[in-house]
C-alpha cells in the first residue's frame, strides 16, 4: 500500500498540497479529479521525487510503502549497495520522502507525465535498455534485450522502427503515450501515477491508448488517474474517487462519486 498521512507540499513561497490524507492499494485503481491550477500533478510530482517540490516540515507528514516487504525484499537481494540496505530498515513502512527519485522508481513509483519531453541524442532502445538494466539489477546485451522488447512492441503496435530513432522525437502524442506504456511493461512498476494521459490526444488515439492502460492493468498493480476529463473512465473501473480544490481533498468516496462530481462539481451529462 502506498500511504500519504497529513502531507503538505510547497513550491517555493507557495503551498500547493495542503494536508493531503489518501491511500492507494495495489489491485485497486484510483482517481484524482479537480478543475484546471488546483494542483492536482502536484501530488505525483511529490510522490515521484521532484526536488521542486518541498515537503513542509509543520505537520510531520509522510509518504510510506506500508506492507510491501515480500516485493521489496526481492529487489534489495539483487541489489549490493550497502547505504540503501542502511536506509531501508523496515521493509513494512519504507520512507518515500528518505529516498531519491530513482530509488523510488525502482521501488515501483512510476508517474507518466502530462507533457512528455523529447531527448535529443539518444536512441529509443538504449533508452530503454539502459533503464531496464537500471531497474532489475541485470546487465542485458543488445541481442539479448531485443529479444525482451521486440515481443512488446507486437502487442502494444509499435513499429520496431521506433526504436532506431531519437526518444520521442517527431513522435505524435499517440505514439508517445505508447512508449510509456511500453515502459511499463518493461518495468512493471507497482503506483502508475497517469497525470492528464488524454492531453492532446484525438479522438482515435485517445480511445487506443485507454484500452491499451486497461489491458496493462492487473491485480499487482494500482492506476492512479489524475485528470478532469472524465471519458477515461469508460474504459479503466476505478475503485475511489478524490477531488481536489486549491490543493486540498474537499470529497473523496466510491465510484458513485465520479458521477456526481460530473454533474454537480463541472456540469457535466453523465453516459450510462
Amino acid at each position: 500500500m502506498l500511504q500519504i498521512k497529513n502531507l503538505s507540499v510547497e513550491v517555493e513561497w507557495k503551498k500547493v498540497l495542503d494536508m493531503l490524507n489518501m491511500e492507494f492499494e495495489a489491485g485497486k485503481n484510483y482517481c484524482i479529479v479537480g478543475k484546471n491550477g488546483s494542483w492536482k500533478s502536484s501530488l505525483a510530482m511529490t510522490v515521484m521525487g521532484h526536488p521542486k517540490y518541498e515537503c513542509s516540515t509543520d505537520n510531520d507528514g509522510w509518504i510510506f510503502l506500508v506492507n510491501e516487504s515480500s516485493i521489496v525484499s526481492d529487489w534489495l537481494d539483487k541489489n549490493t549497495q550497502k547505504t540503501l540496505k542502511e536506509k531501508i530498515t523496515n521493509m513494512d513502512m519504507i520512507d518515500l520522502l528518505q529516498l531519491n527519485t530513482d530509488l523510488r522508481s525502482k521501488l515501483g513509483i512510476f508517474v507518466a507525465f502530462q507533457n512528455i519531453p523529447e531527448i535529443k541524442g539518444v536512441k529509443l532502445f538504449e533508452f530503454l535498455r539502459t533503464i531496464y538494466n537500471s531497474k532489475w539489477w541485470v546487465t542485458e546485451t543488445f541481442l539479448s534485450f531485443k529479444k525482451i522488447v521486440e515481443p512488446l512492441l507486437l502487442e502494444l503496435w509499435i513499429d520496431r522502427e521506433f526504436l532506431r530513432r531519437d526518444v520521442n522525437v517527431g513522435f505524435s502524442w499517440g505514439e508517445r503515450r505508447k512508449i510509456e506504456i511500453l515502459q511499463l511493461s518493461l518495468l512493471k512498476p507497482r503506483y502508475i501515477f497517469l497525470d492528464e494521459v488524454d492531453s492532446w490526444l484525438d479522438v482515435d488515439a485517445f480511445r487506443n491508448v485507454a484500452m491499451l492502460l486497461a489491458n496493462y492493468n492487473s491485480p499487482d498493480n494500482s492506476l492512479i488517474i489524475i485528470t478532469h476529463y472524465f471519458q477515461i473512465l469508460d474504459y479503466i473501473a476505478v475503485d475511489h474517487v478524490y477531488l481536489l480544490e486549491a490543493g486540498k481533498i474537499i470529497w473523496h468516496g466510491g465510484v458513485e462519486l465520479a458521477k456526481k462530481i460530473q454533474q454537480e462539481w463541472f456540469g457535466e451529462k453523465t453516459t450510462e
